[in-house]
């Protein structure tokens, strides 16, 4: 008999339970990556996270090799492929690691009713998670979390530190033998992942894919970069940023893993080491929280969490919109930005709000459309992260008093990049800088006009969740 290992968003060997728990069950184990676009519509995987994708499960496949285990690849349903390999190659047991998103969770449901119909052992781990969405809810209304503080705080303070057992995927099993080749499978390659203009080589000049590079990451922002945190990481032009996120996504790297390298300085440093690596659990909490609200309102991957944000409330402007995606908006900072993310995959945390500010707010464009842009472009492209953002940014998501927060892009420039380092490095192919598509302050005046006017309504229920796979 054989275990099935099903890789999703789990892409590294040390300590990962998943892997853990089939070495365990001592028989072959027979390790596949399912690649099926139609299960994640509407929000199939975009062009520069493919990249990211292609590059990791070639590390992946390349560390698991010294386990006896060979990564194979299926471009398919995994809601087919799982079932129908569980029959033809005597499969008795599926491990896998599950995820958030509202139609991998369907799937993920489907494909193991199927399964235990068979008669075949499923088990699934949340390594995703530092909590378990269902049971972590409010305690006078026993409801999900719709702000973050209260969250944060709660899941700060049942955050036990020093109470975690490592996977240990350390030791080989050179003795088991290597699962027989699929005949389903094929070439990473055929997996089409890579664009065939291969644009995307670019990306290789900025990012570096795989576990062994996210592990090299957080120590090296641990021992450097972390004790200027809390004062620095709002600075576009310093690197005082972890630039963990597309390892997270991947899972790469886990946020338990990153808490545990945190910890020694919480519970023993004391001092400005304990202040910025709580600063620091704090933004991975943040992270946490969209994946919760994913999970608890999964419509609002599509759909504004307060539904009054309807389509009527955003007006239409192809061409603004492609001013703003191609860098040319003339706000100098935001368009610094976008070149930024065209260039490297990659924008600064707080660019990122200025440039979603300047399009919801100032431009009156709908998220929906800058959430798509960023969802192509960027590597560490995460449905519960960029639609949160998003959402948060443009008011119509969590949040208490979203429509005061309009950010002005030209007084935050003078703040975190006051000598133009950022702006000038990605703006310095030019020759000149475009003129403003937009007046900021007018238009500032015309977006709290409109939010307030839609305030002054009674709040809608949240829309529901569809239940259905692809």
């Amino acid at each position: 008999m054989n275990t099935l290992l099903w890789f999703q968003r789990d892409l590294r060997v040390d300590d990962n339970p998943a892997l853990n728990w089939a070495l365990q069950q001592q028989q072959p184990v027979i390790a596949v990556y399912i690649h099926s676009q139609k299960e994640d519509t509407p929000w199939a995987i975009g062009a520069a996270s493919r990249w990211w994708l292609h590059q990791s499960l070639t590390k992946l496949a390349a560390a698991l090799l010294p386990y006896n285990i060979e990564l194979q690849f299926i471009n398919a349903s995994s809601v087919a492929s799982i079932s129908q390999l569980a029959t033809d190659y005597e499969i008795d047991k599926v491990v896998w690691t599950s995820r958030v998103e509202p139609q991998r969770r369907i799937c993920e449901t489907t494909i193991e009713n199927n399964l235990l119909n068979q008669g075949i052992t499923v088990k699934r781990f949340k390594d995703e998670l530092l909590q378990h969405p269902d049971a972590f809810l409010t305690a006078s209304k026993d409801t999900p979390y719709r702000v973050f503080t209260p969250f944060y705080k709660k899941l700060r303070a049942e955050l036990q530190l020093q109470n975690h057992q490592r996977s240990n995927t350390a030791y080989k099993h050179d003795s088991l033998r290597l699962a027989e080749k699929l005949t389903e499978s094929v070439s990473l390659e055929q997996l089409e992942l890579l664009d065939a203009h291969h644009w995307q080589h670019k990306l290789q000049q900025h990012c570096s894919p795989g576990a062994e590079s996210a592990y090299k990451k957080l120590e090296t922002f641990i021992n450097e970069a972390l004790p200027d945190y809390v004062t620095k990481r709002d600075f576009p032009a310093i690197s005082a940023t972890s630039t963990l996120s597309a390892h997270l996504h991947f899972g790469e790297i886990s946020p338990r893993q990153i808490v545990d390298a945190l910890a020694p300085l919480i519970e023993f440093e004391g001092g400005n080491a304990a202040t910025a690596a709580e600063a620091f659990l704090r933004q991975l909490i943040w992270r946490e929280f969209a994946r919760y609200i994913l999970w608890h309102f999964p419509a609002t991957a599509v759909e504004p969490m307060n539904p009054k944000f309807n389509t009527a409330f955003w007006k239409k402007d192809d061409s603004s919109l492609k001013l703003w995606q191609r860098g040319q908006t003339g706000i100098a900072i935001v368009d610094a930005g976008m070149r930024e993310l065209w260039q490297t995959g990659i924008m600064h945390n707080r660019v990122r709000m200025l440039a979603a500010s300047l399009l919801t707010k100032n431009m009156g464009i709908a998220w929906q459309q800058g959430a798509a842009w960023f969802w192509d472009t960027l590597v560490d492209a995460d449905l519960a992260n960029n639609s949160m953002g998003w959402q948060w940014v443009a008011g119509c998501g969590v949040d208490a008093a979203p429509y005061f927060r309009v950010f002005n892009p030209d007084t935050q420039a003078l703040k975190f990049d006051k000598q133009r380092t950022y702006i000038n490095h990605w703006l310095n192919t030019l020759k000149t800088e475009a003129l403003p598509v937009i007046d900021l302050a007018s238009s500032r005046n015309d977006a709290l006009y409109r939010y307030n006017q839609l305030i002054k309504k009674n709040n809608s229920v949240l829309p529901q969740e569809k239940k259905q796979c692809p």
